[in-house]
């Protein structure tokens, strides 16, 4: 049963999907291949197949991508398991694997068959820690305060961002104050304490930017303030000064999510020359050190288009901030921002916390008796769409593909489509266009009184013509 390194093996499949008990043998036959689309293909294990086996040789790569294929066909490995048989011996090496799989408790069959066995676990892909904070080491129990979890952060698309030391957006948490629980928004981050521990910092949502107190010991002036409201950045250094810590040269931002201002230690900058493709003129880069704006012509882009922006350091980004709609003030940029996300209310229907936690944890919510622009009430699935922060209805659940296994997006749902696409769009089908009123609740053909005008109508316009 042993394989000599110098001869050549073939894989016998043991399928134990319909075993009975665990001493019971599975079906065992030998691997021939795999087809065009990566599904596994096997033969009775007798001496007459010889010519159909995938044979196999510890001294070639083959086995390797075969395993590849093999863990990508098979969703729980666990249920079959893989031997390596002499090929020139096929049929007595099964009946000898046979009578080890049926006594796979004794200690000696057990040994033999961990000498033959491929393990799965070699070609299994390493799970590697890609995210810069250690999840093993974040206590989880401190979101439960919020109302949050770690599921949640996750299926939101936040939990790597927190990972990487970087805030969330915003997202709604409840603060209980005695008998009541208060629910607001805020952005949440990671950060270490003194002493290592990784803790929670919650940036909450402001009213406005707290520009007339004192800011880490540092006032700021009336054109200060003047240009962080315009453009959302101080436009140079200051000097700050944390509490119990040393003074530093810093850039100062406002965060437009939630009005908090923002220092970024100058020092730990790095401003490059060259930037995307552009290198920086020695005014434009002094000018960018200090903290000011500066427009930079013909710079590439991924896609290799060539583009124009301005470029500033930003506190809140860590670095330098690309700003291509400069007509527009920050305040509008901010407003922008804030209105994204999940809404308080979509399409007149007032949503409660628990439905704005759903959407914003990712999922997909049937809304009834929303109401399209021109008042009429209709029904939709709603999920946000992370990449635009925003919300999207569809026709049918996207959480559920149709038959042909793509997913189908529609505005609405069936009952409804024809009655938003009119009120909300201006759309009309050959029924609905020589109709002036809006369409009710569901209705896709004109009423009898609507249906008596467009006769009406249509003789007038006969008449017309005649005439």
């Amino acid at each position: 049963m042993e394989s000599n390194s110098n001869d050549n093996y073939v894989l016998v499949l043991e399928d134990r999907t319909e075993v009975k008990n665990e001493k019971e043998a599975g079906k065992l036959s030998v691997v021939s291949g795999i087809d065009d689309k990566g599904n596994l293909k096997t033969t009775e294990a007798a001496a007459a197949n010889q010519a159909a086996f995938l044979k196999f040789n510890n001294k070639d790569g083959l086995l390797k991508n075969f395993m590849t294929n093999f863990l990508k066909q098979f969703n729980n490995p666990t249920h079959f398991g893989l031997y390596k048989v002499l090929a020139d011996n096929v049929e007595q090496g099964v009946d000898n694997l046979r009578t080890m799989l049926q006594s796979r408790e004794k200690p000696e069959s057990n040994q033999q068959l961990a000498e033959i066995g491929v393990s799965f676990d070699d070609y299994l892909p390493q799970k590697k820690n890609t995210t810069a904070i250690d999840p093993e080491k974040v206590d989880w129990k401190m979101l439960d305060n919020l109302g949050l979890s770690r599921e949640r952060l996750e299926q939101g698309g936040e939990l790597e961002k927190m990972l990487n030391w970087q805030k969330t957006n915003l997202v709604t948490i409840s603060v209980p104050i005695g008998d009541t629980t208060i629910y607001t928004e805020a952005r949440l981050a990671f950060r270490t304490d003194d002493n290592g521990n990784i803790g929670l910092a919650i940036h909450p949502l402001r009213k406005e930017p707290q520009l007339d107190f004192p800011y880490m010991g540092y006032k700021f002036s009336p054109e200060e303030k003047e240009a962080l409201l315009a453009t959302g950045n101080l436009g140079k250094t200051i000097e700050v000064t944390p509490k119990n810590a040393e003074p530093f040269s810093a850039y100062v931002s406002i965060d437009p999510q939630t009005n908090e201002i923002i220092a970024l230690r100058a020092d730990r900058v790095n401003i490059p020359k060259e930037i995307k493709g552009v290198t920086l003129s020695d005014a434009q880069y002094k000018d960018l050190v200090e903290g000011k704006a500066v427009k930079v012509e013909g710079m590439t882009a991924k896609s290799g288009k060539s583009f124009n922006a301005t470029l500033q350091v930003n506190a809140e980004k860590k670095g330098i901030e690309f700003i291509f709609d400069n007509n527009r003030g920050f305040k509008e940029r901010q407003q922008q921002t804030q209105q994204q996300g999940v809404p308080h209310k979509l399409c007149g229907l007032e949503l409660s916390e628990k439905q704005r936690e759903a959407l914003d944890s990712g999922r997909t919510l049937y809304l009834k008796n929303m109401v399209d622009k021109q008042g009429q009430p209709f029904n939709a699935y709603v999920r946000m769409d992370k990449e635009q922060n925003r919300p999207r209805f569809y026709k049918w659940n996207p959480d559920k593909k149709q038959e042909t296994g793509k997913e189908k997006v529609v505005a609405v749902a069936e009952e409804h489509k024809t009655q938003v696409a009119v009120n909300n769009h201006g759309k009309t089908n050959e029924a609905t266009k020589n109709v002036k009123e809006p369409l009710k609740t569901g209705q896709t053909q004109p009423t009898a009184a609507q249906k008596q005008k467009q006769d009406e109508n249509k003789q007038k316009k006969s008449r017309g013509r005649k005439m």
